[in-house]
This record gives structure tokens, C-alpha cells and sequence, in this order.
């Protein structure tokens, strides 16, 4: 393949009437190379896909995948060499990908590795917490945190409240603010807390990049600095914070917290086009979400009342009696109906259907039975991948006709017209079976058989450029896969 400074010389020099020999001496190049590039047959900066050979072989190789989806290209390979293939292993791969010869196995579904294509209008979604402190004594904790997800294009924002900054209250979060603004951006950037950003290795965390996975998304880390839209969402929330009642629940936090962002969004939002001939920008591009959010587990801890209850997102649950005032935990697993209360160290002790948020219910019916967080993965059949795989009786058919393909191309002598006798019938000229005979029979007409065989590796040279040698006895001739120049055996070996 040649450079675009090596095709500006080609032009310049034939521009001054060099002939294509002279150019290519001139350069070190081949003449067909200089011809091709000169004649418009090959582009600057493209290489040739050489795919013209493998055509033939393409219904062989389509026959032998479906057979077996898990059949090696080695293997593959090595059939298709005896079948006549003159290619390298890396060009019959790189062919096998271009024509996606290869299908999916159904028993082992394996997803495509694809990553989300980014386009022109699309949106990205910056997620940032802000911590608060001294929040009403009835919320139960420390500070308050608060998820906040801009979309850097239009400037539309959401926010979500949160008990912690931890795994799952993030990823439960992050699902609110995402079906508030009705679908996510192609790209997520968080800022570095310990939930999302690992220390050593200045990456994304394991669990974060399934969740991005989840949704269909890219998910990196975002300036260690704030910018100028994070500093004023900042202090919009800062002054929410502060004007909240005392008397406020993370309910009604939550709801007011809503309506500040819509009416944000509502007063920014042009609604008719500008004195300067400026219209309305399009709404923003958003990717659409999947039914149910990742199964994180969301934790927090809570102490049971004096009537053997504990509250949770603004419902009453029950546990057994002889707990109250003592701490548990609740888990709630995302996208899961139901609730579970444990012990500090881990052991279950009641399970209830969830209520809705701020439905003020007192769950005391009857309990569930206690079972797995998760369930058991329904077994699915296993894929033979390694097993025995002959070719099939379609595969034999298509090697027989590239088998008869090859006779009709090679079974004449080379320097006869189709026309013409040959002076050996049933012989094949072939070069691979001319090095055949002399090998099996290197005393039989040798010195005729060798003359031959070169006669006919010079007439195909242009065919297989492969150069071959004589070994140290003489009596057969090898490849040479490492120069182009016919070796003798030295004196005395």
C-alpha cells in the first residue's frame, strides 16, 4: 500500500514522462503496484482486501459453520489448504469476519461485543452528589444527599434524594433521575466517590460497569473540578436546603425537589423564537431505558418501635416482638416486590410484600417465607463446543466441486491452449502434485521431472509468489518461507 507522499511522487514523476518502470526502480516499488495506482484500479490509504481468492471457498466455509458454529479456523484452515486454498491463515481469517461466515451459537447466546455508537445530537448524562447537613431529626441520619443528573446539552436536570452515598442508593437514584427525565443519555460521567471511583487504579468500579452494561451505556469518570452549570445547580439546592421546613419528611423533600427542577427547566426553555431569528432548539436525544432497573440491593438501617414496627420509605413493617428497640436492617432489592429485615449480622427475620412510597400502610399480615435473595438461573442446555464434528454431507458435495473446480483450472500443461493434446494424460501440472511425484519418486526421470517442475513454477510464479529450495540431499524441492531466492546446498553437505 502506498503513502499519499509516495503517490504524489508517482504522479510527479509520470507527469514528467518517467515510464512505470523507471518510476518503480526509482521508488523500490513493484511495477503491477505503480500500474494499479496510476490506473485508478487502487485508492491512496485503502489496502487491497485480496479477498478475490477466498470467494470460491465461501460456500464450503458457510456449510462447515453452520454445521458447527465452534468449529476452529485452524481447522477450517488446514481443509481449505488441501481443497487448493493459496492464502495466508491471517487473510482467511480476516475474510471469514468480513463475510460473518461465522453464526451465533443458540445454546450459548453470547451478546455481541459492541460498544454504544456515539452520535452527533446525542446527549451525556453528568451525575454529581451534594451533601447536606443537620436535616430534620425524624429522617434518622447524619446528612443528606442529594444525586443530581444534568444533561449537558439542553441543561435539563433531575435530582434524587438518597440516605447514603453508597452502591445501591446510587444505582437506585441514578434509575429515578433517568425515568424523570424519560430515557439516558449514550455516555454517564460520574465524579470520584468511593462508590464509583476505584482509588489505586483511578478507574470505574466492577459493579458501576454492569450497570452501565444494563442500560446500554458508556460509563467514565468526570473532571475532579466543577463547572460553572455544576457550581449554579450547587447553589439552587443550597438554597432549597435552607428554606425547607423543619417539619419536612424525605417524602416531601423529595416531591419539592421535583418541582424546583421542572420549574427550573420551564423558565430556561425558550418557548418561542428570539428577536434575533433564533428558533426553539430540538428536544434532546435520549436512548430508551430497559422495564426494570438493575437488581442492586439498597440497605439501610433502622431501629424497631415500641410496637415491634419499622418504617421505611414512609410505611410501617412488622417484626417479631420480642425486637423492639433493637437495630436491624432492611434490604430492598431494586425492580423486587418484596422486603426483607434482618439482624445486624445477616440473618433474615421477616419478609413483606413492599408497599408504595408515602402510602403511610402498616404491613402486619401474614410473612412471606423466607427464601433467596436471588433466584436459582433456570439450567439451560450445555454447548458442545469440543465435540468430534466431521463435514457433513452438504460440506462434502461443495469440496467436491471446488475439487472439480481445480482439476478444470489445472489439468492442462502449462504453455498448451485448451485445444491441445497433452503429452502426459492423466498427469496433473499442478505444482503442488509436480513436487508430490518428485518427492515419492525422486529417481524415476529426475533430472526430466525437475526440469518440468521449474518450467512450471516460473509460469505460475505469478499466481503463488511462495519461493522454493532444495534440501541438503538434493532429491525434493521445500517452500521457503524465509526468502524469495532458490537456495543450493553448499559444498561438502
Amino acid at each position: 500500500m502506498l503513502t499519499g507522499e509516495e503517490y504524489i511522487n508517482i504522479c510527479a514523476l509520470r507527469s514528467r514522462g518517467l515510464s512505470i518502470a523507471a518510476i518503480a526502480r526509482l521508488l523500490g516499488r513493484d511495477r503491477k503496484t505503480v500500474s494499479s495506482y496510476l490506473s485508478g484500479k487502487r485508492t491512496v490509504g485503502v489496502r487491497s482486501s485480496g479477498g478475490g481468492e477466498f470467494e470460491r471457498f465461501i460456500p464450503y466455509c458457510r456449510q462447515r459453520l453452520q454445521d458447527d458454529a465452534h468449529f476452529e479456523a485452524s481447522a477450517l484452515f488446514a481443509e481449505l489448504v488441501d481443497l487448493g486454498y493459496n492464502g495466508g491463515y491471517s487473510t482467511f481469517t480476516r475474510a471469514l469476519r468480513t463475510h460473518q461466515l461465522r453464526p451465533r451459537c443458540p445454546l450459548c447466546q453470547r451478546p455481541p461485543r459492541t460498544r454504544p455508537a456515539r452520535q452527533d445530537d446525542a446527549e451525556e448524562v453528568h451525575f454529581r452528589w451534594f451533601v447536606f447537613c443537620d436535616p430534620p431529626a425524624d429522617w434518622g441520619c447524619t446528612h443528606a444527599c442529594v444525586l443530581v443528573g444534568r444533561l449537558t446539552r439542553s441543561q435539563r436536570w433531575s435530582a434524587a434524594l438518597a440516605e447514603q452515598i453508597d452502591f445501591g442508593h446510587l444505582v437506585g437514584s441514578v434509575d429515578r433521575i433517568l425515568r424523570q427525565l424519560g430515557g439516558t443519555g449514550w455516555r454517564w460521567r460520574f465524579d470520584r466517590t468511593p462508590a464509583v471511583h476505584c482509588p489505586g487504579g483511578g478507574k470505574l468500579t466492577t459493579a458501576l460497569g454492569k450497570v452501565a452494561k444494563h442500560y446500554g451505556v458508556v460509563a467514565d469518570l468526570g473532571p475532579a473540578r466543577q463547572g460553572a452549570d455544576d457550581e449554579a445547580i450547587g447553589q439552587t439546592l443550597a438554597l432549597w436546603w435552607r428554606t425547607g421546613g423543619a417539619d419536612t419528611g424525605p417524602l416531601e423533600a423529595q416531591e419539592s425537589l421535583d418541582r424546583l427542577a421542572r420549574l427550573i427547566h420551564t423558565r430556561q426553555a425558550p418557548t418561542r423564537g428570539g428577536h434575533d431569528g433564533s428558533t426553539v432548539p430540538p428536544a434532546p436525544v435520549l436512548l430508551d431505558l430497559p422495564h426494570d432497573p438493575y437488581p442492586a440491593r439498597i440497605s439501610v438501617t433502622r431501629a424497631v418501635s415500641a410496637n415491634s414496627m419499622v418504617s421505611y420509605r414512609g410505611n410501617l413493617y412488622a417484626v417479631p416482638r420480642h425486637l423492639h428497640g433493637h437495630t436491624v436492617e432492611v434490604r430492598q432489592r431494586l425492580g423486587d416486590p418484596l422486603l426483607a429485615i434482618a439482624t445486624p449480622r445477616g440473618r433474615v427475620i421477616a419478609q413483606h410484600s413492599l408497599a408504595p412510597d408515602g402510602a403511610g400502610l402498616s404491613v402486619i399480615g401474614h410473612r412471606h417465607g423466607i427464601g433467596l435473595d436471588r433466584p436459582l438461573p433456570v439450567p439451560r442446555p450445555a454447548c458442545n463446543s469440543k465435540m468430534y464434528s466431521p463435514p457433513s454431507a452438504e460440506a462434502l458435495a461443495a469440496a467436491e466441486a471446488l475439487r472439480q473446480d481445480t482439476r478444470q483450472e489445472d489439468g492442462l500443461e502449462p504453455g498448451r491452449q485448451a485445444g491441445a493434446s497433452s503429452a502426459r494424460s492423466g498427469r496433473s501440472w499442478r505444482w503442488t502434485d509436480v513436487l508430490g511425484r518428485i518427492r515419492k519418486d525422486p529417481a524415476e526421470d529426475e533430472e526430466h521431472v525437475r526440469s518440468e517442475a521449474v518450467i512450471h513454477l516460473a509460469a505460475h510464479r505469478q499466481h503463488d509468489p511462495t519461493p522454493y529450495r532444495r534440501s541438503h540431499t538434493g532429491s525434493a524441492w521445500h517452500p521457503n518461507r524465509t526468502t524469495r531466492m532458490r537456495q543450493e546446498p553448499s559444498e561438502g553437505r
